[in-house]
């Protein structure tokens, strides 16, 4: 009886794992554009929804630009002092976001101040909904 509770309770956990893992989106930042002077990240992101442990990939030419990973409020100065994060420009960066709020990845402040920000929210990641008696 201890084997089947246990088996029972080893399925549910993978179940959900695996639900949660499914939920996880993957966004090209700028689609086939990538991070690059010129791209509307504002219209970019508008239709998008990020949740926690949503991954963003920053795609450009390789050391040409650092990422910041910082607050709305630094961003929307267009100042990468201080970021929450600073990413190593390999060309083909991913963000896998899971702090709740608003948040922004900028390049330089010139590039910053031509465009090249992305300003977006992370919203919780949604839970299961309880469902009714499994009999297995």
């Amino acid at each position: 009886m201890a084997n089947k509770k246990l088996g029972i309770l080893i399925l549910i956990a993978t179940l959900v794992a695996q639900a949660t893992w499914v939920r996880a989106k993957e966004y090209i930042v700028g689609d086939d554009k990538g991070w690059a002077p010129g791209v509307d990240y504002d219209a970019w992101i508008k239709d998008k929804e990020i949740f926690q442990g949503d991954k963003l990939v920053f795609r450009f030419e390789r050391e040409s630009r650092k990422l910041y990973y910082t607050t709305h409020e630094k961003c929307n100065a267009c100042c990468p002092n201080d970021p929450l994060m600073e990413m190593y420009p390999c060309g083909n960066n991913v963000l896998t976001v899971m702090k709740i709020g608003k948040r922004c990845v900028m390049s330089t402040r010139e590039d910053c101040l031509n465009g090249m920000k992305l300003l977006f929210e992370v919203k919780p990641a949604p839970v299961l909904q309880e469902c009714g008696e499994t009999i297995i």
